[in-house]
């Protein structure tokens, strides 16, 4: 019925036609997004485990399969059910903060308003979801579940230095340049930088400090 609905439809050019399979009973969904050159939807048996998927992946010269991203539906709720459990308890703490002197109480004020300001902003952060799976040594052994999306970054040859710094830039990647060489080259530190925490964040999801 779907196919015979289809014949009626006049494609356009530049229109993106993609059939994907259906999901079955006992079987699960799972999408692979990125730098590959391998199918992009996969229905597999319910119980596959990551070893099962990677298996089909064909990699391009251009993939970072060091650093595989995963994402998958449930930790994106239990996510946003922890950020939401954070947010109340600051809030009840910015509301229920007690001064001494009208003056406190006034600071106490403006620096709730902020608070709250901040709080309102953070309610509407939408979790990844993801799942650190890179540098796990039995990730071939996790199961998958319905909806799961894996990425193959691409490696690309950047470092992106963001934060506070003059000129946040993206700069080629040079083995032989350290933390502070590239730090340098996005025009050094700001006068309210923390210079006692660059945090650094890898492809796969995982930070160093």
């Amino acid at each position: 019925e779907a196919i015979e609905r289809l014949r009626q439809w006049t494609l356009q050019n530049g229109d993106d036609l993609e059939f994907t399979a259906d999901k079955k009973p006992g079987t699960i969904s799972v999408r692979v997004e990125g730098e590959h050159q391998s199918a992009q939807e996969y229905v597999l048996p319910y119980g596959a485990r990551m070893g099962d998927l990677l298996q089909h992946i064909q990699y391009s010269d251009r993939s970072d399969k060091e650093s595989l991203q995963l994402f998958r539906l449930s930790v994106k709720e239990r996510q946003k059910q922890m950020l939401q459990t954070s947010l109340r308890s600051l809030e009840t703490a910015a509301l229920t903060a007690r001064s001494g002197t009208s003056d406190e109480a006034r600071l106490r004020k403006d620096e709730a308003d902020l608070i709250l300001q901040w709080i309102d902003r953070a309610k509407k952060v939408e979790p990844l979801g993801q799942v650190f799976i890179a540098q796990a040594n039995n990730k071939n052994d996790l199961l998958l579940e319905n909806g799961d999306i894996l990425r193959v970054p691409t490696k690309d040859g950047l470092v992106l230095v963001s934060g506070e710094v003059l000129f946040p830039n993206a700069i080629a990647h040079d083995e032989s340049l350290d933390i502070e060489d590239y730090v340098k080259r996005a025009g050094g530190y700001t006068q309210n930088a923390d210079v006692a925490r660059v945090v650094i964040a890898h492809r796969d999801g995982s930070f160093d400090e």
